[in-house]
């Protein structure tokens, strides 16, 4: 282990250090500059020891082969300049050091031997004189070797060794002397060559890595000028720039205008060209603590973005900052512009629903029980944007908006819109008179017409308004929200166009409905309770009862008789209605089948129920249970289940028609379009709304509608129906105004079929 240890040690000393190529190349450049002489010296030296033993020595000794040394020497000293100006790679360098090394020792080997065998044919001035050539032999070699320490070691090995072995074997005590020194000064030789070889690699290494440096300093200084990105320095004692590259010169043309110089003069000048109060920036230059910085100034029209960061020297010291800039105004302006998207509503100007919701929770966590909501919600809003069109429909909602804006206009109100006609006002530190009290200017302003753009026709909305007041300083906005949801929920079902101010009893209201709604789906579920009534729908001339409107009832075990004012809404929002709706049909046309007088079953149809393509599949499927005939079957619409333009309502309706079911328009006179609708579908009975027929009697105006109505059927060959006929008079009233059919609590109140008659009267 000792031995190889030792071993690598040697190789490390006769090695070419091929990992480092600065290195031998200069090792390579500083060899050929030494060779001429170390080979002049030595072929100079080799013929003055040849002439002294010219005569005592052999020719083939002191001529001959000293010739063919000689040639060696000069072969090698021809190759050496012929390659002085090649360029000279990290391989080829190598490689002739490689040669050198293999030369230098054949050489050293060649001259000892030749030397020392001259020694026997001279006397004792001529040998001393082998003595000094070799001695001056190692050390000229030495010194011409000096930066490649494989080869001076070798010829110094090679040579000292010879010398010492040979003249110490001459037991000439004066030879021995000079053995001894010559020892000791090629050791010397060694240590001082060793010492130079190190100090020479240490500046050659250092000497590339300052040449790397500079290179990828230059490298650097060009890509920085060729940068897309406007790159300047500044001095940090001065606060002059002194340095700008190309894309910044070519950026400072474009707004020399705004500045007080020129953009030729913007190297060497202040960084305060910039700025007209620039103490903040000179702070910020002037301590690398400060930096990295970012920053956008407004120049002018124009908007500048600035990143600066500390430029620091290899020790750390701080050289200067470095900003990279550039002109950014149609970036901010875009930006400016995505955050009035994310933030605000694009057709109102209004703080969306996101950033109302973040001012929501930011005022609760600052007011805590000081924060109020309110919830409004437009009345008649989508009625106006299905018939007239959502142009309209935008229109109105900018105006409903600039109402808000005015009325809120003050410290302390945030005004969102949440999505389609919903809106919410924040209100910091406020009571609940307060609230009511804005509120209340609400909805008086929004009830006012509205006078469209576009629109001749001056638009009548209301508005219906929840307020909830935080009352405890842990309560979330999620509750709060809920609370004031609740609120505006009790406005709508106590008649719109009015506020209220959230209860713990409407959320109990709230909660109930949900239970309904759960006793609802599970008596739907297992069709338990549910039954259907049938009133009749009269021919005034004959007496004849010519239909039975179908009448969906509820009685619930714990709760009774529903009324269907309560249950049917409920069915219509969770989705119920589907199911609902087809329960009645079924039951209603197996029911008809059985009426021995042959009348007409009707049926009302939701608007849940239309524009969906569901309503023809299960009159099908009714009727082809039941067995029923299509012409027996009657399907009740209102006005306000045709309003939806989004959806194919008459398309259904029509379908319907086709397979020979009658199709009536029921309360008719309520709705804004009743006309039009008459136009768009060709009903075969129009039910004129109770409220008129009952009010007939005494208003003249009433009396008025009914007639018109009758009138506008008889020329269309439609039934009309008046319904809400209760007494005779209203019955005379009817007759007289022209009516077809009637319908009401004077012929009939609704029945159970007599197949449920007795378990009514059970339940009861």
């Amino acid at each position: 282990m000792h031995f190889g240890f030792f071993l690598n040690k040697v190789r490390t000393l006769f090695s070419i250090p091929e990992d480092q190529p600065d290195l031998v190349k200069a090792q390579c450049v500083a060899l050929s500059n030494l060779m001429p002489p170390m080979y002049f010296v030595l072929v100079a030296n080799s013929w003055g020891l040849s002439a002294s033993f010219y005569h005592t020595a052999p020719r083939w000794l002191t001529v001959y082969f000293l010739a063919a040394l000689n040639t060696i020497c000069v072969i090698r000293l021809i190759s050496w300049w012929k390659q002085r100006k090649a360029i000279l790679t990290p391989e080829k360098a190598v490689r002739r050091l490689r040669q050198t090394n293999k030369f230098a020792a054949i050489l050293a080997v060649g001259f000892s031997w030749w030397a020392l065998s001259l020694y026997p044919y001279g006397n004792a001035y001529a040998r001393s004189l082998v003595a000094f050539f070799l001695a001056m032999t190692v050390f000229g070699a030495i010194f011409c070797l000096v930066h490649v320490r494989s080869a001076a070691l070798l010829v110094a090995g090679i040579i000292t060794t010879a010398f010492i072995g040979f003249f110490v074997a001459t037991g000439n005590r004066v030879f021995i002397a000079m053995s001894i020194n010559i020892a000791l000064v090629t050791i010397t030789f060694m240590i001082v060559i060793w010492i130079q070889n190190h100090d020479f690699k240490r500046m050659i290494l250092a000497q590339s890595e300052a040449l790397a440096l500079i290179s990828e300093q230059d490298r650097l200084m060009r890509m920085i000028d060729d940068m897309p990105v406007a790159v300047m320095t500044v001095d940090p004692a001065t606060f002059n720039i002194n340095y700008i590259n190309e894309t910044s010169k070519r950026t400072f043309k474009q707004i020399e205008d705004l500045l007080p110089i020129k953009s030729h003069e913007v190297l060497g000048s202040s960084i305060d060209v910039f700025h007209r109060h620039p103490e903040y920036q000179r702070k910020i230059l002037s301590n690398p603590a400060n930096l990295p910085h970012y920053a956008r100034i407004q120049l002018g029209p124009e908007v500048l973005d600035l990143q600066i960061s500390a430029v620091r020297a290899t020790d750390g010291s701080y050289i200067g900052p470095m900003l990279t800039w550039s002109i950014v105004t149609q970036q901010a302006e875009a930006e400016r512009r995505i955050r009035q998207l994310a933030h605000y509503d694009t057709l109102t100007g209004l703080a969306n629903r996101t950033t109302f919701r973040e001012k929501l929770e930011e005022s609760m966590k600052r007011q805590g029980a000081g924060t109020s909501l309110l919830f409004v919600d437009l009345d008649g809003f989508k009625l106006v944007n299905d018939s007239r069109g959502h142009l309209v429909g935008d229109a109105l909602l900018k105006q409903v908006a600039g109402r808000i804006r005015t009325k809120c206009n003050q410290n302390g109100i945030v005004v969102g819109r949440l999505g389609g006609d919903e809106f919410a006002i924040l209100m910091e530190d406020a009571t609940t008179e307060q609230a009511a009290a804005l509120a209340g200017s609400l909805v008086e302003a929004l009830v006012a017409p509205y006078n469209l753009e576009g629109d001749d026709r001056r638009t009548l909305i209301s508005a219906s308004i929840g307020i909830a007041l935080s009352p405890k300083n842990d309560e979330e906005a999620e509750t709060l929200l809920a609370h004031a949801d609740i609120a505006l929920y009790a406005a709508k079902a106590s008649g719109k166009g009015r506020y209220r101010v959230f209860s713990p009893e409407m959320e109990q209201r709230i909660q109930d409905r949900v239970r309904l709604e759960s006793k609802l789906r599970t008596a739907l579920e297992e069709e338990d309770g549910l039954f259907v009534f049938y009133q009749p729908i009269v021919d005034i001339r004959t007496g004849r009862v010519t239909a039975r409107e179908a009448l969906i009832r509820w009685h619930h075990p714990e709760r009774g008789w529903v009324a269907p004012v309560e249950f049917i809404p409920v069915a219509e929002q969770s989705g119920l209605i589907d199911k609902l709706g087809r329960l009645v049909l079924r039951r209603a046309c197996c029911e008809a089948v059985s009426w021995s007088d042959g009348a007409r079953v009707a049926v009302n149809v939701s608007p849940g129920q239309l524009g969906r393509d569901i309503l023809q599949p299960s009159i099908l499927e009714a009727l082809a249970l039941s067995g029923l005939e299509p012409d027996r079957l009657e399907v009740e619409v209102t006005e306000s289940a045709l309003l939806n333009d989004e959806l194919d309502c008459i398309g259904d309706l029509r379908s319907v028609h086709e397979l020979g079911v009658h199709v009536a328009l029921d309360d008719f006179g309520t709705g804004f379009s009743s006309l039009a609708h008459i136009r768009a579908f060709p009903f075969d009975k129009i039910k004129i709304d109770g409220s008129f027929v009952r009010d007939a009697v005494d208003r003249p105006d009433c009396a008025a509608v009914v007639k018109v109505i009758a009138d506008l059927g008889k020329r269309l060959g439609v039934t009309t129906v008046a319904e809400g006929v209760e007494t005779e008079a209203h019955l005379e009233c009817v007759i007289e105004e022209g009516c077809t059919e009637v319908q009401g609590y004077y012929f009939g109140r609704p029945a159970p079929s007599e197949n449920e008659a007795s378990l009514v009267r059970d339940l009861v």
